[in-house]
Formats: C-alpha cells, structure tokens, sequence
C-alpha cells in the first residue's frame, strides 16, 4: 500500500505538471532512489552585518535569535518583514564596547521560550537564562557556576524539560550536558578534553543527542550519537574528512551532516534507526561553503549560516634580489584551493620552510606544514595537541618548532613541538600575546624572548627569560611594542612602536644584552592619538625581515592600511635607510628571507572582498516516504 501511495503521487503530479513533473522525478532519482515531493531549493533568507550563525531557527522557520554584536543584545529576526527585535538588552556604555552580551542562543520547540548564554565582565562567568519571545521577556537565570568559564546552549528537548549546553571548564574539561529548565539540574552525556566548539541536536523523539567533536589524533571532526538515557554512546560518521552534525529530519529518520570529503562541504543524510546507522550516507546538496546550521523546522526546511571566515591566502617562494627588493617567478608551496596557508618561517639551517595551513571552518585547529626549502616537497604535516596553537617560529637546531597555546593539561604559553613526532613540551607559561607579538628563542635556545602587558594594558614590555635559572629581566618598555624579530646573529630585536606626543610610528632596535634600544626611523600616523596603537589605521613602518649578515633587515612601510608597501633596507650600525625600487602590492604579506638570503617567502592574500555573512533556507530534500510516515 505505501508503494502504491508513492505510485499514485507520482501520477497525479504527472498529470498536472506534464514534463516538469518527469524532471522533477528524474532529479529525485539522483538524491537516493527515493521520490521527493518537489526538487531540492536553496534561498537566501537573510545577509549582512548582523547575521549571526550562533544563533537558531523558530519552528516556523519565520525567525532566527541572534546576538547584536554592536550592542550586546539578544535579538531576534524575523524573515518575513526583514526586522530585528531586543528580547533582552544588555545596556552597553558605549556601542561596540561590550562588557555585558548575550552568546549562543537556541528557540523552543513551540517558538515561546529562547534559551542563551549571557556574560558579564564583572562577575568573569558565562550563565545560561531563559527569556519568552512573546510578550514581556522575563529574563530568568537558569545555571552558572564559578568553574564555568565558557557555555552554549544548542537545543531544547522536544518536550521543553531539557537544554542541551556545552560547557567548559576552567580545569579546561568540555562537556556536554542536558540542564534542566525547571530546576537547573545538570546530567552530564559526556566529559573530556576536546578543542573547539561542537553543535547538538536533539532527536525528533527526545531520545538521542547527535554532535560532532574533533579528536586530538586529527582536526577532521566525526559526529556522535548518545541516547538521551546513557545506555549509547557511539561515532555513526568517522571518516578522515570534516564531518559536521546539521540537524535531524522532522521524522527522526534522518540524520543531517555536513562534510567535505568530496572536496568542498556538502549536505549528506544518513538513515537511523534506534541511534544506529542504517546503510550508507547519500548526497543532498554540494558546495555549502563554510557552514553552520541555525536548525531544522517542523516542516522540514533546514536553515544554515554561511561563515565569513578568514580570507583565502597561499605561500609563494621566489628568488630574492637585495638591491632591488625584487621576487622573481614565485610558486606556491601549495595548489589547494581548500587552504589559508599564513605565517611562513625558515628554519635556522635554512632547509625547511614551515606555515600554517587553516582548512575547514574558522574554528578548526590548523595544521603545522613542514616542506623542504630547495624543491618544496612536503616533510610532514603536525597537527600540536595545544589548543588555540599558533606557530612562533623555530627552534635554532631546526628539529623542532615554537608554538604557543594551552596543552591538554590547562597550561598555557609557550611549547616545543617536536618535527618528527608532533609531541608538544613545556617551555614557559607565556601570557597571552597578539599574533603580531610572538615568543622567540636566543640562537643557543637557552633565553626566551616574550612580549606582555603591564601597567593596567597601558604599556608593553619585551623579557628575556633563561629558561633554566628562571632569570629574567625587561629590556624594553613602550606605550605600544609589535613583533619580536631577533637577527641572526642573536645581538638585537627590530620591532615597531609610537610616540604618543608626536602621533607617530617607529622602527625601534632593542639589544638583547639590555642596553638602551635606539629608533632608526619614524613616519608620521595620521590618525587621531586614540587610535595610535591600532596598526589597522593610517600610515605604519614596521620590520619584514633580516637580512644573513645581520647588519641590516629590511622594512615595510605602508602610507595607509590595505595599500600598497614600500621596502626600506635598514642599517642598523649607522648610515642611512634605502628605499628600495620594488614595491609590494597590497595584498603581499608576511616577507621573509631565507638564511642564505637568496628566497623569500611571503603570503598572498586572496584580492577577492570576503562573502557577506549569510544565512539559506534548503527544503524539499526529505524523500517522500520518510515525509508520509
């Protein structure tokens, strides 16, 4: 009888829409064999500035919760007359200056509650509230805990009674948890130690929790599945690619994934029954970009944001010429189109080039890439077990690299990765620096040079520390100090600074054996004196990169932000700077010479302007007899 219902659906449908309908089978066909009511759609719902993925889609599928990053508040936009409304204000001072906001936020099931994570700076805690979307908000705080450094809700149970959260702890442990919206009571579904953010579903039935995690063992994601009752825990999508949990079909049938093993991320579906995988996935959509999903209506529509991410960028190696500054037929280390590649570093012994490699969304931990310097060949790809890790640089015997971030005990700062194993050991507990202003070593590896903040974040401040005494002392102190470029020969840092009474920018020389550093060249902001210390704003000059000899490095001085780069060789034992005849173009970043001073390797941005954030409507993609049961 149900293949006979299919039969005469497709008939009628026949009948009525002539050779459209017999396209529409055809397409059908080619999405698993099964009959869909209509062909798959995709619509642009929503763009812009305020499109915000961590948010969730009413039932209805006619509103969607999100932060105002502007304000701070937690707001809710509605499709159809393309408005936003403050459900609960966080009454900010100043715009754009948020000391209280509202974070991931997620819509009950009947459309009537939102649940959210709120933070306030004056008491460090994330909390999880409750607010109605209908009438008088009523904010009510549900859970906070002082171990709690960070939450998101994700989904409400079918029944209203449970929050799925994410929780993350200041001993660094991740969880994901049901709250209680009566009592706050927590259950936790599963604890460990895990990078990144996740995102949770709650079946149609109440029953199971799909969510997808990375593993430390690789920065592909897999999705999980555990029954609502901890009798099931299990990964029903492990594959080497990204795999990405979506959301569930309205039936409970399906199970919606994103991946992109295909080589960009498309949707794929996978049949369950009681929490198990039922045969193989089957591709819905192809080329969602970066996505997140924001749910899936009771009708069966999926709604998803797409990422603005990072801009796309590759590694080029070209001969380099010192008189004139010149790279000639560069190529890049990597074709893939599927890479960010950034932060390119030589090796002390000048035989390997080491960058990072972003793939995937913006919040995937990037790889560590390794290749040979003469033929670019790949070494090896590191994937450090540091949380947040970003690639400082080389250690001097060139076996093994500087990284900072946080290891899976808490411990944050500065670590060794070993090349050949990938294994991350403890140097120093760092503080938090900008990328700009990464550790570096002394040519023996015995002394760390590292940038920190004192004085309330009014000043800057180069240490030395020898790392096997605990020694340390300041070197430099500045209102505004930038990257830590130690020359070859061990002697000096280049960075880059202000002068507050002049509203200029400076090249300034810094010894390492603590004697008085000395500017070597200055240019003017033309900014306003508030904005002196953001170098995205006005003229800058800064260092590139060293030349072997140690006598000199070269500059990079831009007239105004996103322009073009003149090169400046830089003497630093007296004589005056040479500007160089090449030019850099605007989107050239990242300038470094090689140690025997005939490459450079450098980064190229991608010219193309980022895609606006956006949000889609994907629908008609269920088949016809999951939607009939």
């Amino acid at each position: 009888m149900r293949n006979l219902r299919i039969l005469t659906v497709a008939v009628v449908l026949t009948c009525i829409c002539g050779a459209a309908a017999r396209h529409v089978s055809l397409a059908a066909l080619a999405f698993g064999q099964q009959r869909l009511v209509e062909s798959p759609t995709s619509t642009l719902v929503w763009q812009g500035e305020k499109v915000d993925s961590e948010g969730s889609v009413s039932p209805d599928g006619r509103y969607i919760s999100f932060t105002d990053w502007d304000t701070g508040d937690l707001s809710l936009h509605d499709l159809v007359t393309n408005e936003n409304r403050t459900i609960v204000a966080a009454n900010n001072a100043k715009r754009g200056e948020l000391k209280v906001f509202a974070g991931a936020s997620t819509i009950a099931r009947d459309g009537l509650k939102v649940a959210y994570s709120w933070f306030d700076e004056s008491r460090d805690c994330y909390e999880l509230w409750i607010a109605n979307l209908r009438g008088e908000a009523k904010p009510r705080r549900l859970y906070g805990a002082q171990n709690v450094k960070w939450l998101a809700p994700r989904d409400w149970s079918p029944d209203g009674k449970w929050i799925a959260t994410l929780l993350s702890s200041k001993d660094f442990t991740q969880q994901v948890v049901l709250i209680s919206v009566n009592e706050g009571n927590v259950r936790i579904l599963k604890a460990g130690h895990w990078p990144g953010d996740t995102r949770a579903f709650f079946s149609p039935d109440g029953k199971y929790l799909a969510y997808d995690l990375r593993q430390y063992s690789a920065s592909a994601r897999d999705v999980w599945v555990t029954a609502v009752d901890g009798t099931k825990d299990s990964r029903v999508v492990a594959q080497r690619a990204n795999d990405v949990a979506m959301g569930w079909s309205p039936d409970g049938k399906y199970l919606l994934f994103a991946s992109d093993r295909t080589g960009s991320t498309a949707l794929f579906r996978l049949e369950m029954y009681n929490g198990t995988p039922q045969g193989a996935p089957v591709a819905l959509k192809p080329d969602m970009g970066l996505t997140k999903s924001i749910g899936v209506t009771s009708a069966g529509a999926l709604f998803y944001g797409t990422q603005e991410g990072i801009r796309g960028g590759s590694i080029q190696v070209a001969p380099f010429d010192l008189a004139s500054g010149a790279a000639t037929s560069p190529r890049d280390v990597s074709t893939s189109v599927q890479e960010n590649n950034v932060n390119p570093n030589w090796s002390p012994n000048g035989k390997y080039l080491a960058y990072v490699s972003a793939r995937g969304r913006p919040e995937e931990a990037p790889v560590i890439v390794v290749r040979t310097a003469d033929t670019g060949g790949l070494v090896r790809e590191i994937e450090p077990k540091l949380q947040g890790g970003q690639l400082a640089g080389w250690v001097p015997d060139s076996k093994s690299l500087l990284a900072v971030g946080r290891d899976l005990s808490g411990r944050r700062g500065t670590f060794r990765v070993d090349v050949e194993t990938g294994e991350a050991s403890f140097l120093f507990a760092t503080p938090y620096s900008p990328t700009l202003s990464m550790p570096t070593l002394s040519v023996d590896g015995q002394t760390l040079y590292y940038w920190n903040r004192i004085n309330r974040g009014n000043e800057h401040v180069f240490l030395a520390r020898h790392l096997a005494s605990g020694v340390e002392k300041e070197l430099v102190r500045r209102p505004f100090l930038g990257v830590l470029f130690l020359s070859p020969d061990g002697r000096f840092l280049a960075t880059e600074t202000v002068d507050l009474n002049t509203n200029e920018r400076a090249l300034l020389l810094v010894p390492t054996d603590g004697t008085a550093p000395r500017e070597l060249m200055r240019i003017a902001a033309g900014v306003a004196p508030s904005d002196l210390i953001r170098v995205d704003k006005g003229a800058r000059v800064g260092p590139a990169s060293w030349t072997p000899d140690s006598q000199s490095f070269i500059a990079r001085l831009q007239r105004e932000p996103e322009g073009p780069s003149e090169l400046w060789q830089v003497p630093i034992l007296g004589g005056s700077s040479r500007k160089l005849p090449s030019v850099l173009e605007a989107h050239v970043f990242a300038f470094r010479i090689s140690p025997d001073g005939r490459r450079v390797a450098y980064r190229v941005k991608e010219s193309e302007p980022a895609l606006p954030k956006q949000v889609w409507k994907f629908e008609h993609f269920i088949p016809v007899n999951s939607a009939e049961k």
